[in-house]
């Protein structure tokens, strides 16, 4: 067995205060110590001494579209008649793109397959160790696994072999369902069945491979997403034990047509949606009620919760929590989130990056940075375990990803800090925060060189 020690200036677990001047021991990708001194019974071990940083939890990405990640710069988000970001104006973009993409004769799948490939990778190198990645037809398992298989040469050295013993990165795929009309529902629910059975073929080990089961479903959003299908999601995740996640509250535009039947997206959608199934559209409070008889669901934005669903979320915290996109909040000019109001009402708050069609990139960690200037008096410790260990515990992947504690992976996060070494855990918080990047920790210099 491959055994490590790591002395660093500062160990953040997150749960507990940040260690200074701290140990970790990693057997076998595996942390079986973490504290400020170092037990005998290690002192022959191989130790490595990683200075100007600090070790943070493996980073969750709570809401991704990986598929989108060739897009560069973001797509515009124009300004709507109260100088917010249009979401029909910025849906007009992402669907012109594909469109154009369809008739242009190129190779779709390879088209996608090339994005999420860069996409985790990306991911993967801002330390992000867990996405929830929305996907849609066509899509493989096979191209997320074909990423893992470049690290499955013989690691450089036993100081890896023994950090990093299988998977670097975790994807939980959510199927995207849309019904604005019967072809629709079908062609989706028909890609989701053939998806979960293809990941049930696979014999996807626990931590051996990119993709995690049991698969998660996706109702769009309440504009293309009917009640219908939302308790059809519903009773497949019960019985699966996959998690539910959909697009809710997002915009003031979504608001109007899904609660009073008004507004742009009315033109927008009628189209696209026959008269049946636009009968079945619900309201946000009649989705949001729901989604409170999930086993898990996550709400992705979320940015127009109001006080009275706020209190229907407070009700089912260990069902239901809010995944806020910091980033993507700004490129939409929103009204500010209701970030103190979710938290007041105990309702658990994560993090995600969104896609790179309303976000410049996909690190977790700037959505961190972002998150703790939008709402300083939250704290940087609490938006920290909205990104980690609030995640790991509420999807029950601590022992995976999100941790940093004795009988968790050692998937964890390097940040290398610009300033002189902190001397107490104030200025640790002030250093992380005007840190310039994050990185996977088998990343760090020290290896490469070993």
């Amino acid at each position: 067995m491959a055994t490590l020690v790591i002395a660093s200036d500062w160990i953040v677990p997150v749960e507990s205060p940040a260690i200074s001047k701290g140990f970790l021991v990693i057997r076998d990708g595996l942390i079986v110590h973490v504290s400020d001194r170092l037990p005998d019974c290690y002192e022959n071990c191989p130790l490595v001494r990683l200075v100007g940083g600090a070790i943070v939890p493996g980073l969750i990405n709570a809401h991704c579209h990986l598929e989108l990640s060739d897009i560069d710069p973001c797509l515009i988000a124009p300004a709507n008649d109260i100088g917010h970001g249009s979401m029909v104006g910025w849906l007009n973009q992402v669907m012109a793109r594909k469109k154009s993409i369809a008739n242009s004769g190129v190779d779709i799948e390879e088209i996608k397959r090339k994005a999420i490939l860069s996409g985790l990778e990306e991911s993967w190198k801002f330390g992000t160790r867990w996405i929830i990645d929305n996907i849609t037809a066509p899509w493989s398992a096979d191209w997320c696994e074909s990423w893992q298989a470049e690290f499955r040469d013989p690691l450089k050295s036993d100081r890896l072999s023994a950090l990093v013993a299988q998977s670097r990165l975790f994807v939980q795929p959510c199927v995207e369902l849309v019904d604005v009309t019967q072809s629709r529902l079908t062609e989706t629910v028909e890609f989701a069945q053939r998806t979960e059975s293809t990941l049930k073929g696979m014999s996807l080990g626990e931590s051996a491979n990119v993709c995690h089961t049991p698969i998660g479903l996706a109702p769009h959003a309440p504009y293309t997403a009917s009640k219908r299908l939302v308790e059809y999601a519903l009773r497949c995740v019960s019985s699966s034990g996959g998690i539910l996640s959909m697009h809710l509250a997002e915009s003031l535009e979504e608001l109007d047509y899904a609660d009073r039947r008004q507004g742009p997206f009315k033109p927008w959608i009628t189209p696209w949606i026959d008269a049946e199934h636009a009968s079945q559209i619900g309201s946000i409070q009649v989705h949001l009620q729901l989604l409170c008889t999930s086993p898990k669901a996550l709400i992705a934005h979320g940015n127009y919760l109001g006080d009275r669903q706020i209190e229907l979320l407070s009700s089912h915290p260990h069902q239901v929590a809010i995944v806020y996109c910091p980033r993507t909040h700004q490129h939409f000019r929103h009204l500010e989130h209701p970030a103190r109001r979710i938290v007041k009402g105990q309702i658990p708050l994560f993090l995600g990056t969104d896609s790179k069609a309303s976000n410049p990139d996909l690190s977790v960690f700037k959505e961190w940075q972002t998150a703790c200037k939008a709402f300083p008096d939250l704290g940087p410790k609490f938006w920290m375990a909205a990104c980690t260990t609030g995640p790991a515990k509420f999807l029950g992947i601590e022992k995976l990803v999100g941790t940093l504690r004795v009988g968790s992976k050692s998937l964890l996060t390097w940040v290398p800090l610009e300033r002189q070494t902190p001397e107490n855990q104030e200025q640790l918080w002030e250093s992380l925060l005007e840190a310039n990047r994050a990185m996977p920790l088998e990343c760090h210099p020290i290896f490469a060189d070993s």
